[in-house]
């Protein structure tokens, strides 16, 4: 089978692939990266570069050396296959993947010469970390892009990857506002910050909560004006330091699965009509409607009450008096082997009854209601929102996500139930559940009530990376915007995103969380967040110790995973610890007192 059209070959010529080790810091200086960027010469190119849309051709890297170095820059944009040049079949299994843009990262001349001869490859392009000569260019006619670069070391090959997938261009002025095509990756010297002072202010907090156990480590993502400026991972995935936390490393998103999960799906069934947020909940979920013999509780609470916890929903269920008796699995519902009655995976050798979901949706029609109209945060209709979307779409709610937000941004690890779908080394353990998986959980929902909803629920579930959320809440960030794609309308973005009842002292969004009132006035104890965010500001946090915030008076999106509930949940260190809010003001210290012009960057 020959590749089709646009295949695109990056050609690295290394003097040495050993210094490439993994990085988990951004590029060195502001100087450097500016001086190298000179050094990129276009010698000829098609409309192959850079690559604008994800979705158009499909995307494989074959590498020279360490398939892990290269990953830590490739998969900022995309989650791709990649292949080792070294190896004997890697063009059958480039072939057998349909791979439709080939991108090859070598240290071998004649393994461009080689290339060339390929039958299967149509059009190929070249980036050479080398200087060319006028005799080479024609050598290299054949191909139909040609790019070079004199200098070959990390920061040459993060900049490579950026300009091939369009986080910035060749003229890219770095110390201007990145009206954001694709997330770029600079110094922090590239907004006036200074990256020394953000690593030890940011690293003091981190290991004093590592040292306190408070988590095994963590991982934390800063973008400002478009551009990630602090990209770390601290400490380990547990506690006998075995595996060091990566920066592709996935995490159980906990709640912040509800604000990633179902609602931009909402959101888009708002912006085109099919959603009204003053109309009813029961006119999209039937289960929630008076009925001739059957009256119901929640027939007139409207969606925007329930987005904003103003329903008088109780805060949760207990499933366990159903699940178990005593320390024991109700056989009624469960099975150790799949099969068309038991689909829902609970774990490897355990599996739900399929028919328990409407055990689950009964059991939230007919709860309580509390007795006021106030602020009450619940879960519980979060965990209707897949089948609900489903049925408003007519398509399966994973699928909708996949194809509507998550493939078109390039946030391929954002899935639910990881397991198979990420490599097992990737994923961060939570709990060591004593009571309902009887096992440490890892790749599988931590929160009891997705599980039974066989891992998919709109209150939790989600899996993902930190920069693949980047991503998301980045086009949060841009109104709806991203990567020259309109997910959403700017009118949706901020009716979800502003205070729904402030009159009723709830200062939620419509999925969205929101400040404290008068954050700004107390400590950062006090504080929810970290007292400098602005009041147009909006995230969402999670029970496993995640936590994501958007502000647009400062441009900026951050996040912090970590895994707190390692191994146990009772573990209120992270919380006692103001962790979250102490390293999130940081940022908001640093944006608030620019640095003296003389002072020294980071070297390294």
């Amino acid at each position: 089978m020959k590749i089709s059209r646009f295949i695109f070959v990056c050609l690295c010529l290394c003097l040495s692939l050993h210094g490439f080790a993994q990085e988990t810091t951004l590029l060195s200086t502001l100087d450097e990266f500016t001086e190298v960027q000179k050094q990129f010469k276009i010698h000829f190119k098609q409309n192959s570069l850079p690559i604008k849309d994800l979705e158009e051709n499909k995307i494989g890297f074959l590498v020279s050396g360490s398939e892990d170095e290269w990953s830590n820059l490739i998969y900022r944009y995309n989650h791709v296959p990649i292949y080792s040049i070294g190896s004997d079949h890697w063009l059958k299994d480039v072939t057998n993947d349909s791979i439709e843009h080939l991108i090859v990262i070598t240290d071998s001349l004649f393994a461009v010469q080689s290339l060339e001869k390929k039958q299967a490859l149509n059009i190929i392009s070249l980036i050479v970390f080398s200087e060319i000569n006028e005799t080479e260019e024609k050598a290299l006619l054949w191909a139909a892009n040609l790019l070079s670069c004199s200098v070959n070391n990390y920061t040459s090959h993060d900049l490579a990857i950026q300009l091939l997938f369009g986080a910035i261009s060749q003229d890219d002025d770095q110390s201007s506002s990145h009206d954001c095509f694709r997330l770029r990756y600079l110094p922090p010297e590239s907004i006036g910050l200074n990256n020394n002072q953000l690593k030890e202010s940011v690293s003091h907090v981190v290991e004093e909560a590592i040292t306190a156990q408070a988590f095994p480590g963590c991982r934390i993502l800063v973008a400002v004006k478009g551009t990630v400026i602090f990209n770390q991972c601290y400490g380990y995935h547990t506690y006998d330091k075995r595996t060091k936390v990566q920066l592709h490393d996935v995490y159980d998103l906990a709640s912040v699965t509800k604000i990633s999960g179902p609602l931009p799906l909402l959101m888009k069934a708002y912006d085109s009509g099919l959603m009204d947020l003053d109309r009813p909940f029961s006119q999209y979920w039937n289960d929630w409607r008076s009925k001739l013999f059957r009256r119901s509780n929640k027939d007139a609470m409207t969606v925007r009450q329930v987005l904003a916890h103003q329903a008088q929903l109780s805060p949760y269920i207990n499933y366990y008096p159903w699940l178990m008796k005593g320390q024991q699995y109700n056989e009624k519902f469960f099975s150790v082997n799949a099969s068309e009655q038991y689909q829902l995976k609970i774990d490897e050798h355990l599996y739900l009854s399929t028919k328990f979901k409407k055990t689950v949706y009964k059991a939230i029609r007919k709860s309580e209601l509390l007795p006021t109209a106030e602020y009450k945060y619940s879960g519980l209709s979060f965990m209707l929102y897949p089948q609900l979307l489903s049925d408003l779409y007519q398509k399966d709610y994973e699928q909708l996500l996949y194809d509507q937000f998550y493939k078109p941004l390039g946030a391929s690890s954002l899935v639910y139930n990881p397991i198979g779908k990420i490599k097992q080394s990737r994923i961060v353990p939570t709990e060591n559940d004593a009571n309902f998986r009887k096992k440490q959980i890892k790749g599988l929902v931590h929160d009891e009530a997705a599980a039974v909803m066989g891992g998919i629920s709109g209150n939790a579930g989600l899996f993902g990376s930190a920069d693949d959320l980047a991503k998301l809440l980045q086009m949060y960030l841009q109104k709806g915007w991203y990567n020259g794609v309109r997910y959403l309308t700017q009118q949706t973005v901020n009716e979800f995103t502003k205070v729904q009842f402030a009159e009723n002292d709830n200062r939620r969004g419509a999925g969205f969380d929101k400040p404290l009132f008068g954050n700004d006035t107390l400590s950062i104890k006090e504080s929810y967040p970290a007292p400098g965010v602005s009041k147009e500001s909006y995230g969402h946090s999670g029970y496993t110790g995640t936590f994501v915030w958007i502000d647009p008076k400062y441009e900026m999106v951050f996040i912090f995973l970590s895994n707190r509930v390692y191994p146990t949940r009772d573990n209120p260190l992270i919380y006692r610890m103001n962790v979250r809010p102490r390293i999130q003001q940081i940022f908001y210290d640093a944006l608030n007192t620019p640095i003296p012009t003389n002072l020294p960057v980071s070297p390294d």
